[in-house]
């Protein structure tokens, strides 16, 4: 299983799966920008809506170009809900470690929110590729 793992993170799949994430930082941190320095709205409640926006745009874009050729059983909302609940360990050890990394090493929030997502971006993988989209 594991050896299928690492196969899969070197495909086709995974590197529209990395654009469509690249897609999500760009928009996320430009949410957070906009809830947190133009808004004034404390950044890790910003960086909760910033993931929100990004999580949705994702699975727009995921469903309509990196996992367009699975034959699914099951329909766009189950996936949909699949997808948030995929993301529930992905959420906490992104706001986990955009904490850390802010708080503890004192680095600015955004830098800290692209390393951040940075570490979530197997996990929310491998889920998307495994359970959402199998």
């Amino acid at each position: 299983m594991i050896l299928k793992l690492i196969k899969s993170a070197f495909t086709i799949r995974f590197l529209e799966f990395s654009v469509v994430g690249a897609i999500g930082v760009l928009i996320n941190q430009a949410v957070l920008f906009f809830l947190a320095y133009i808004l004034g709205i404390y950044y890790m409640l910003a960086a909760m809506f910033s993931f929100e926006v990004a999580l949705l745009n994702n699975f727009i874009l995921n469903e309509v170009w990196t996992f367009r050729k699975r034959n699914t059983s099951s329909s766009r909302w189950l996936r949909l809900i699949k997808f948030h609940i995929s993301r529930i360990l992905g959420f906490v050890t992104t706001m986990l470690a955009l904490f850390l990394i802010t708080e503890f090493l004192t680095i600015h929030y955004l830098i800290s929110n692209i390393i951040a997502i940075g570490i979530g971006t197997c996990i929310n993988y491998f889920t998307s590729d495994l359970w959402v989209w199998k």
